[in-house]
């Protein structure tokens, strides 16, 4: 009785609330939309374990639109007994998942390395694309070999001498030495950080003294043509007074060199002189001439110029 209700009654409803999705064809026909849809209707069947006929009668009534089209047109051409979840899933995949994107989607696999991304978005992109290259990841030692080879170098490091044979502790180790990395180089940021400043300190202790040094070279310099007026002045007065003391010097000596030997006091006139008393005669006490007077004689007229004339060699 349960059989038949289950042949009359296709479990849809079902298929549904566990998250079966209808199918409608896009414009631009997405490979990749189209085999997820595929994939996840299959998951679904699995897991509500329906028979062959289930499947095919819920796959078809999730199919819409054009691709409902498609499949009656297909089907109006093909013996009944052909008619199965697996020749479905075929014509499907010729259909939406063309074997170029099969082909690209492999290529993708064989050159995926790790690069900007992290170890987790790396390790599902891995997974996702492995499945177009299921030669290259037939045993999980050799998917292990692969996923190490993609990773970034300073990561694949630390992995690398574990020798993993497990994807899943492969994976789980690859998080822990990019943690790893990230401490390392931040220990390394820090201490290039610390070079950094104290060479910025160096430095600017050494201008500091560079223009502490010059400051007071500048002053000196301002400083110098000061002390120079000053020594040039100090010399000036100097020289004066040198000037002054040689003046006086010469004065003294040429005031010895006058100075007449002590003489007794004339009689006659009440003066100090030489010779003969001649003021009654009216005549000139140097010479005796009465023509002049002692003031006007030429023999005084001559000594004088003779004086002059020394001190003036001796200025």
């Amino acid at each position: 009785m349960v059989e038949v209700l289950r042949r009359e009654k296709p479990p849809v409803d079902r298929i549904r609330k566990q998250g079966a999705k209808e199918f409608r064809a896009s414009k631009d026909d997405d490979p990749e939309r189209a085999e997820f849809w595929l994939e996840n209707t299959i998951r679904v069947f699995d897991e509500l374990s329906c028979t062959p006929e289930e499947c095919m009668k819920c796959v078809v009534s999730l199919l819409r639109d054009f691709v409902y089209q498609w499949w009656n047109t297909l089907v109006s051409v093909v013996p009944r007994e052909k008619i199965t979840l697996e020749f479905f899933q075929e014509e499907f995949r010729k259909k939406y998942i063309s074997s170029r994107f099969i082909d690209q989607k492999r290529k993708e696999f064989l050159e995926l390395k790790q690069g900007r991304m992290t170890v987790t978005e790396y390790e599902r992109e891995f997974v996702r694309l492995s499945k177009y290259a299921q030669e290259c990841v037939s045993t999980e030692a050799i998917m292990c070999k692969w996923f190490e080879d993609g990773l970034n170098e300073d990561i694949r490091l630390f992995v690398g001498v574990l020798e993993l044979k497990e994807f899943v502790v492969l994976g789980n180790w690859a998080c822990k030495a990019k943690e790893l990395v990230k401490e390392k180089r931040k220990a390394e940021m820090e201490s290039r950080d610390s070079r950094k400043r104290q060479m910025m300190e160096s430095r600017d202790l050494r201008k500091r003294q560079m223009n502490k040094s010059f400051q007071s070279s500048s002053k000196k310099s301002r400083d110098f043509p000061t002390r120079l007026a000053t020594s040039a002045g100090f010399s000036n007065r100097s020289k004066s007074k040198q000037y002054s003391g040689i003046k006086a010097q010469t004065t003294s000596v040429a005031s010895v060199g006058n100075t007449q030997p002590n003489q007794s006091e004339c009689p006659q006139c009440g003066r100090r002189h030489p010779g003969e008393c001649r003021a009654h005669e009216r005549a000139c006490f140097k010479c005796g001439s009465q023509d002049h007077f002692i003031r006007e004689c030429p023999e005084m007229v001559e000594k004088k110029k003779i004086q002059s004339a020394r001190s003036g060699k001796h200025y």
